[in-house]
């Protein structure tokens, strides 16, 4: 019978390949458990001996069978066990993860806490830790760990990757809820850091964006709100009501090409917006009138004669129109507007005190002698015929609260409008009247 080749050989050759095999037998055993051999999960729980080399001891391998049933009490007894016998890192990682499924997140997170203490940790570590954080009430911890451990895996393991992002979205939700309640409670500091975590979390959301908005318009800073309804709008052009917050806030902060282009864009696709397109369109051109017309138009309080000189810078056809005869104001000479002033009372447009010939340049403009101003100023720049707004109120003879109905029925005045006009209420109501002067005859009621 033939000896097998390594018998043949010389005693010395035959020795060193025998000890070979020796040698090879005991090293096999953590072999089999070394780096990259252990089988990769795609999911929570990842088995604790991921990236580590053996033996383990046979508590972490019962350990891990008994997360694999689901009975992480068991679990939790046989790694417990492990910590204090021998591979501790596997068996702390296991500890957690079976903590975790235990529902004990308060001492998942501790263990956690002195497990990623001295250096980055395992994959299962990481994992497992980003669970109990996020499990426990602190998403956003746990979402940066997740980003931790992904970083390190292959992008084979889309469970992971899956789960990363259930937790960013559940951090973004929770942060976004805390940064609501700081507000709330205006605690303003607390609530701008934890809404610019959620924008960090959650770049993509134009939402973030209009509650950084919110929370800047209720601490009473309205050029932060409008940098931040501005970035929702651009990322989410075609959101309505972020476009509208966006005009509005143009608007209050003078802004009006903005809110030209803005009103004009809405008012495309919904006719709502028309009337504060009209609104945005006039304040640019305010903006850009010679400072007494500008102030005036812009005015809480406006005089008489302040109405006339609006009248005067708007309506050509008031500049122009002869008067033959008319009523002189005694106390409108000498003044800086006496032109616009006089002019406004030789045309019937202000009327003066019979008996002291007196107009009171400086007297607050009351919303009657507005309305009789507006209706006989159509009368001038419209004199073939009168729009069909009126009715049968008449642009000559209306008086007092007839006055009145009948801004209103042409839209010159607000319909139960109340108190005194004031600068912008006028100006709006001049451009009303523009408006009617170019409106085809029979068309004249439409908007």
């Amino acid at each position: 019978m033939a000896l097998p080749k390594i018998m043949r050989r010389s005693p010395r050759s035959t020795a060193l390949g025998l000890l070979f095999l020796f040698v090879a037998a005991l090293l096999a055993p953590g072999c089999a458990t070394r780096t990259g051999e252990v089988a990769a999960r795609d999911g929570f729980p990842l088995d604790p001996r991921e990236e580590l080399s053996g033996p383990f001891p046979e508590e972490v391998d019962r350990g891990w069978a008994a997360l694999l049933r689901g009975d992480a009490s068991e679990a939790l007894r046989e790694f417990d066990a492990a910590r204090r016998e021998g591979h501790r890192v596997a068996a702390e990682v296991g500890w957690i993860e079976a903590a975790v499924l235990d529902g004990k997140f308060d001492g998942a997170m501790a263990a956690c806490h002195d497990a990623l203490a001295g250096g980055e940790g395992t994959v299962p570590l990481l994992v497992a830790c980003a669970e109990a954080n996020g499990r426990g009430g602190k998403p956003a911890e746990g979402y940066r760990l997740y980003r931790r451990a992904i970083a390190r895996t292959a992008p084979s393991r889309p469970g992971l990757r899956a789960r990363t992002e259930e937790i960013r979205l559940a951090a973004r939700d929770s942060v976004a809820a805390e940064a609501r309640v700081a507000s709330e409670e205006k605690r303003w500091a607390q609530a701008r850091d934890r809404i610019a975590l959620a924008i960090d979390l959650a770049p993509e959301a134009a939402a973030l964006r209009v509650l950084a908005g919110e929370i800047e318009d209720a601490a009473g800073e309205p050029d932060k709100a409008f940098r931040r309804y501005r970035e929702a709008w651009e990322m989410d052009p075609k959101n309505a009501a972020i476009a509208e917050r966006v005009g509005d806030l143009a608007m209050d902060l003078g802004d009006y090409a903005l809110a030209v282009s803005v009103f004009d864009g809405l008012a495309r696709g919904d006719a709502k917006h028309r009337a504060r397109a009209e609104e945005a369109r006039l304040a640019f051109r305010v903006s850009n009138w010679p400072a007494p017309e500008r102030e005036a138009a812009r005015s809480t309080r406006l005089s008489r004669a302040s109405a006339a000189a609006l009248v005067w810078w708007m309506f050509p056809e008031v500049r122009e129109a002869r008067v033959s005869a008319g009523v002189i104001a005694s106390d409108a000479v000498s003044r800086r507007d006496t032109r616009a002033f006089a002019r406004a009372v030789a045309l019937g447009l202000l009327e003066v005190d019979r008996e002291t010939h007196r107009g009171n340049p400086d007297g607050t403009l009351t919303r009657p002698a507005g309305a009789r101003l507006l209706l006989r100023l159509i009368g001038i720049v419209r004199p073939r015929d009168e729009p069909s707004c009126l009715g049968t109120f008449g642009a000559r003879a209306a008086r007092g609260v007839e006055a009145i109905r009948a801004a209103e029925a042409c839209g010159l005045w607000k319909a139960g409008g109340e108190g005194i006009p004031d600068g912008p209420e006028f100006t709006r109501a001049l451009d009303r009247v523009r408006a009617l002067a170019a409106t085809p005859a029979g068309d004249a009621s439409d908007d």
